[in-house]
């Protein structure tokens, strides 16, 4: 439970509990890879599609890349964070845009704390180099977001401010 006392607003209650519990910016950096073959005839011209629940987000295709270096950082937005919650990284080899190749997939539990994770996963025999970042909302934490956390009161909380001591 929670009991500090604070100004309700939209994403508080007046105990300063969330009114949206369970919920957590996510956002996903995918770094590079290796190891992947799409058309024989071709080069490999991969991309990664992110998943987590209904929402979804992919980098830019690599032209040409055996060893794509994408950098991009996709944004998954506020999501619910259910129990067991996990990402699933897609690795895609494109064609024509409605025919493209599925080259391999990986999944990873998410763990909330703001700070990126790093990670490595091996969908279809290559090698995806990626990091996320869980930050939970306000007066939220734990591992998904699910624990309520006291929030200091807003200004000086109402406490009388002395000068410094001792007087100078």
């Amino acid at each position: 439970p929670c009991q500090c006392g604070c100004p309700a607003d939209a994403a508080v209650t007046p105990d300063c509990c969330s009114r949206r519990r369970g919920t957590g910016r996510v956002t996903v950096t995918v770094t590079g890879g290796r190891g992947w073959r799409g058309d024989h005839l071709s080069p490999t011209d991969p991309y990664v599609r992110v998943v987590l629940g209904q929402e979804k987000a992919r980098t830019a295709t690599a032209w040409n890349q055996e060893e794509p270096k994408w950098g991009a950082t996709l944004d998954l937005g506020l999501v619910a964070l259910a129990p067991g919650a996990s990402l699933r990284l897609e690795v895609w080899d494109e064609d024509n845009g409605w025919d493209d190749d599925l080259l391999g997939a990986c999944e990873v539990g998410l763990v909330a704390g703001g700070k990126e994770r790093a990670e490595v996963c091996y969908p279809g025999g290559g090698r995806l180099e990626f990091g996320y970042r869980v930050t939970c909302g306000r007066a939220l934490g734990g591992p998904l977001c699910h624990d309520y956390v006291p929030q200091p009161p807003e200004g000086d909380g109402g406490l009388y401010r002395l000068p410094l001591w001792p007087p100078g």
